[in-house]
């Protein structure tokens, strides 16, 4: 059986992206991975979550590429979702409402470059 190693998100701002997600989530930076402006990767616990430059066929992506046409959620593990939530949005994150399903809480958010996360207590 094959296990994820890592995801890799395609960025058009490397430190910005993964700054965010070191400064919200609080993952560590994998430092023999790290190549400046072009790839960083960062440690999830279990598997890792790397920001790799975006290219086009024109060269360096320069503008943010989240978007509704490049789809994807990253889904973080939390105890206590309305506080994530809280704790997120003082930190200046628009977070969108609690979502219940059964017994599962969830709230979607996004960071700098518009790609969708999600903190979930599941």
């Amino acid at each position: 059986m094959a296990h994820m190693k890592r995801v890799i998100v395609f960025v058009a701002d490397v430190e910005k992206c993964s700054e965010f997600y070191i400064q919200v989530f609080d993952l560590q930076p994998i430092a023999e991975s790290y190549l400046e402006g072009e790839w960083r990767e960062l440690e999830t616990g279990g598997s890792a979550l790397a920001f790799h430059k975006a290219y086009d066929p024109d060269g360096p992506v320069d503008t943010p590429t989240g978007s509704e046409a490049n789809p994807h959620k990253l889904v973080f593990c939390v105890e206590d979702v309305a506080k994530a939530k809280t704790d997120f949005e003082a930190k200046g994150i628009e977070m969108g409402g609690v979502i219940v399903f059964g017994d599962i809480s969830m709230c979607d958010g996004k960071d700098p470059e518009g790609h969708p996360f999600q903190v979930c207590d599941r």
